[in-house]
């Protein structure tokens, strides 16, 4: 019997698109940058890995991740040019949102992102439903990152949750695999639809539906 439902954030709750942000940054960016992003997108993300991944683990504040951007990207950005460049790609997916409003006043309700202090403020500020889960598993807090045995550990004691009664939804395998193997249901989020059929599969009454 299910009694609590994690969620993951990007791309389940909050899709985001960083075409935006790449269509923004582009009139900034010296020739070499511009062509990199151009014809070798995959290289050009690359550049951003180890930043942001310090920076979603909370080794690094926002500040310092810009200045150690903007010196590897060779631009000049002030903090609010950079913020509007890095936060403004998210969405909010209201069915999703809805769906875990319904499921919240059944369940337990939680959420568990890798994400920074910054991207996780700016969807609150913005997107306020989102937050309908008792707590939030943050990766800049714990200091480690899915799908590492760690967060999920750190994530289930603050929850106060038992895994073998929980489901685990993220779009990423790899998070879902983790999660499984320490004891949770997982489910692979591709959509709403079918989110939905996997949960009535393990038992969970969703309200409404």
């Amino acid at each position: 019997m299910i009694r609590d439902i994690i969620f993951d954030l990007g791309k389940v709750l909050c899709p985001f698109d960083w075409t935006t942000a790449y269509e923004r940054l582009m009139p900034h960016l010296p020739g070499h940058r511009r062509r990199m992003l151009v014809e070798d997108r995959e290289s050009f993300k690359e550049l951003f890995k180890r930043p942001a991944n310090a920076l979603e683990r909370g080794k690094i504040d926002f500040n310092r991740f810009r200045q150690e951007m903007c010196e590897i990207l060779g631009v000049r950005l002030n903090g609010d040019e950079f913020h509007h460049i890095w936060c403004n790609i998210f969405g909010m997916d209201e069915e999703m949102v809805a769906l875990g409003e319904r499921l919240s006043t059944r369940y337990g309700t939680w959420l568990a992102s890798n994400t920074s202090k910054v991207h996780y403020e700016w969807i609150l500020a913005r997107f306020p439903r989102v937050a309908f889960y008792r707590a939030a598993a943050l990766s800049y807090e714990l200091g480690v990152m899915k799908p590492s045995s760690l967060f999920d550990e750190k994530a289930v004691a603050l929850f106060g949750v038992d895994p073998s009664v929980a489901v685990f939804i993220d779009d990423i395998e790899e998070n879902v695999a983790a999660a499984m193997r320490f004891g949770m249901r997982g489910i692979l989020f591709r959509n709403r639809s079918l989110l939905i059929e996997e949960l009535k599969g393990l038992g969970v009454l969703v309200p409404g539906l």
